[in-house]
């Protein structure tokens, strides 16, 4: 809904895990009325903003129009039986060359989505940076990376690919990516401001042990000398 700046959000749970939507609905009323009173804390989720290059003849390009993304843009292989192979670079800067079933520039606050899933780090949405996500690469040493929120990423199919690839922009708006075509990522000028329940890290932190139960383990048991 918002290319430019956006204003502050209230987000309410309907799901499972509320790493955006700190608020319950049934207590909606009681929300509205403490938030617009106020004061409140506000998380500022940075957005990628997206566009494809289409390679339309030899040295002849066209550019179709930016896509904003609030969690990831996934490169992926789709229907076809190859390998996807994509060659990436870093404001001009040769990164490497994904071999497997795709990759994820995520945001940070996409951190704990499809990033998480792929063994990606998860980082506090306050964080700026851009995720460089493989998915599940044909290569033992291929390790997630973080970018600082200034560069420019290009993910180019190259045209010895033996197959298309796939871009979807937070799980939709898919488009087949070409032999020849590149997909360029940077950070968007504008970021979402969502409202806390508490403050920034404190849902953060409530998220990550209440959605995804991070570090539950059984406590270990006393097993040395008790007294009588």
């Amino acid at each position: 809904m918002f290319k430019g700046p956006v204003p502050p959000v209230v987000s309410f749970s309907l799901g499972s895990l509320g790493f955006m939507t700190p608020f319950h609905s049934e207590q909606y009323k009681q929300y509205l009325t403490s938030t617009l009173r106020g004061p409140i804390n506000i998380t500022l989720r940075h957005r990628l903003q997206c566009h494809v290059i289409r390679d339309t003849a030899k040295n002849e390009f066209e550019t179709e129009g930016h896509v904003l993304v609030l969690n990831e843009v996934t490169i992926d292989r789709g229907i076809s039986s190859f390998l996807t192979n994509l060659e990436c670079y870093c404001d001009n800067s040769f990164v490497t060359c994904v071999q497997g079933d795709g990759l994820i520039l995520s945001t940070t606050s996409g951190s704990t989505a499809y990033s998480l899933a792929a063994g990606g780090s998860m980082v506090h949405p306050q964080v700026p940076g851009i995720l460089f996500t493989p998915i599940c690469p044909h290569s033992l040493s291929f390790r997630p990376l973080i970018l600082p929120e200034h560069v420019t990423l290009r993910v180019v199919v190259p045209f010895n690919s033996r197959g298309h690839a796939w871009a979807s922009f937070d799980g939709k708006d898919r488009k087949q990516l070409a032999p020849g075509d590149a997909l360029i990522c940077s950070m968007a000028p504008w970021p979402v401001p969502t409202a806390c329940e508490a403050n920034s890290t404190t849902d953060f932190l409530h998220s990550i042990h209440n959605g995804l139960h991070w570090n539950v383990r059984k406590t270990q048991s006393f097993d040395g000398p008790r007294e009588s």
